[in-house]
């Protein structure tokens, strides 16, 4: 059976990810050497237990860990001064680790064997604390902080420290022969085929994505408000667009979780990479330092507004196939639900954006609680200078509230109207008859027509000729009406009966009289043409005119040339 793109998807990063886990750990990269013969297996290294004690939760101690190899050795631990001088500490702290590490490098890439390696506990006089030495080298001495750090007294901490040390140096000093290396080589080859593989896997379900996406975009449909469409179209228009965006934007993060899929497994792959060698096992804590948390962190708010789009398209898509509306509220409420999840996807964005803010600050060491303390000086600044923002977002959220119009409405701001296209807290897009979009901020919009909310009206004025009859013109407009009503095509668009008003205005062009027809929202257009087209055929065929201009030129004889005769020739031969 043919697997889905997304079921390829799926198998291609766990393979790689469990490829590049598995090559890494322990018991498979490193654990096979230390099972290799050897004078004796030597001890799993780990961190000595941390018990909870006054001493860990005080702010006035400071603590550092020392590696070999990249690997986690021991932790040391240094007062803080009185007066707060934490940089101070820090210094100290650190030279005393980097002097500790020096000295484990150096003895564990000298030439040494298991019989030869000597790591001893003795006690200073002049101090009475544990000194640790390696072969008579000194090495470090073993404060009472350091000891009470664990829990343990100094001096049986420095005989456990020797144990551990010794495993270490012995277990680095393995890790440095040929026959290690060769095998790490060939552990390297395997991760990076396992990613290659991988990474072609899914580059070619992101290809299929994309096809798949651009045939939801040419598929999605599009809303004129002078489309001839058929009853509820547009409502039926609105909702397929839903879905087709919902479809789009599944693809999307379907696409952007395969590219985050690359990172993942080359990421991985290159931290494994280094966990391989002891030569480059210490750059794995600078991988995992500051920039990388920061960048994890950008990674995963992007991932997590994509996937809140899914979320929310599919919330209000359950939503709308609610049963208990009829079908004129259910074709409301569901041009209210687009426009609702545009909002909501909006503030889902910025309350995740926010999150990852607060989350890097965190991360790089600034106190969030005092800089909560002082936002609120910071947004009344912000407030002032950006009035009108404010002014925008408390008017958008009136408009949704109280339904004045949403997405997929015909309405008119002034000079300008059309078909909304997009709503949210800020702006409101409309779409013209012209195709133009235009972008009006929600602070301005005061007055707003509605053209298309629960119904519409045809609101016709008919000029005929000055002559005509109205007792015959009348009701032969009222039949023609009639008649469009009973039309199978016409019969759902036309709500009420069309009423003719009567004579609306007597001018020199001819008799106006005025016609409304109820329509269902948005076919006002349509249902107009045909009327129009019908009572032109109708008042042809009868004989009646339509309404012309006319003037009345009148000429008045003067007195002044009445008994003017012209002078005949006075040579008439």
């Amino acid at each position: 059976m043919a697997r889905k793109p997304w079921q390829h998807s799926l198998v291609g990063y766990v393979v790689g990810l469990s490829l590049v886990l598995f090559l890494n750990q322990p018991g498979v990269a490193q654990e096979a050497v230390l099972s290799s013969p050897s004078p004796s297996r030597l001890p799993q290294l780990e961190l000595p237990r941390q018990l909870s004690n006054s001493l860990t939760a005080d702010a006035s101690v400071q603590t550092g860990v020392v590696r070999l190899d990249g690997r986690p050795l021991l932790t040391i631990a240094s007062p803080v001064a009185r007066d707060g001088a934490q940089s101070d500490t820090t210094t100290l702290l650190n030279v005393r680790i980097q002097g500790i590490e020096a000295t484990l490098n150096r003895i564990a890439t000298h030439d040494l064997n298991e019989a030869e390696l000597s790591v001893t506990s003795s006690i200073d006089s002049s101090s009475s604390l544990p000194i640790l030495s390696v072969n008579t080298q000194y090495l470090m001495t073993v404060t009472t902080l350091d000891a009470q750090l664990q829990g343990q007294e100094p001096s049986a901490y420095a005989e456990e420290l020797t144990q551990i040390i010794r495993a270490a140096l012995l277990r680095s000093r393995q890790e440095r022969q040929p026959e290690f290396l060769g095998r790490q080589v060939l552990v390297a080859l395997g991760i990076l085929a396992g990613m290659a593989a991988a990474s072609r896997i899914l580059a070619y379900v992101q290809r299929r994505l994309k096809e798949q996406r651009d045939r939801i975009e040419a598929e999605m449909p599009t809303v004129s408000p002078t489309q001839d469409l058929p009853p509820h179209q547009v409502h039926w228009l609105v909702q397929q667009q839903m879905i087709k965006r919902q479809q789009r934007n599944f693809k999307d993060v379907q696409r952007r979780l395969l590219k985050l899929g690359h990172v993942a497994i080359w990421s991985g792959g290159g931290f494994a990479l280094l966990g391989l060698f002891p030569y480059t096992r210490w750059l794995q804590p600078i991988v995992l330092s500051t920039p990388l948390k920061v960048g994890a962190i950008v990674l995963l708010t992007y991932v997590l507004m994509r996937v809140s789009d899914i979320f929310i398209d599919r919330l209000f898509q359950v939503l709308e196939k609610g049963e208990f509306l009829s079908s004129e509220d259910s074709q409301r409420f569901s041009l209210r639900l687009s426009t609702f999840s545009r909002v909501a996807k909006s503030l889902a964005v910025i309350i995740l954006f926010s999150i990852s803010i607060l989350a890097i600050l965190s991360s790089i060491g600034i106190e969030i609680i005092p800089l909560l303390a002082g936002a609120g000086i910071v947004g009344l600044g912000i407030s002032l200078a950006s009035q009108s923002l404010i002014k925008d977002i408390i008017n958008g959220f009136l408009i949704l509230l109280e339904d004045q119009y949403a997405v997929g409405d015909v309405i008119q701001v002034g000079q300008v109207s059309g078909l909304v296209e997009s709503l949210n807290l800020r702006i409101t897009q409309l779409r013209n008859a012209e195709g133009r979009l235009i972008t009006i901020p929600n602070s301005t919009i005061t007055v707003v027509e509605n053209l298309s909310k629960d119904w519409s009206r045809v609101d016709l004025a008919i000029i005929l000729s000055s002559s005509t009859s109205l007792d015959r013109a009348l009701p032969l407009i009222q039949a023609v009406g009639d008649n469009l009503r009973r039309d199978q095509v016409w019969q759902e668009k036309i709500i009420e009966p069309p009423e003719v008003l009567g004579v609306d205005d007597l001018s020199s062009t001819g008799v106006t009289i005025r016609v409304w027809i109820k329509t269902q929202p948005l076919e006002q257009w349509n249902v107009g043409r045909e009327f129009r087209r019908r009572l032109k055929l109708t008042l042809d065929a009868e004989g009646i005119e339509i309404g012309v201009p006319q003037q009345v030129l009148s000429l008045h004889e003067n007195s002044k040339y009445k008994n003017f005769e012209p002078e005949s020739s006075q040579d008439e031969n």
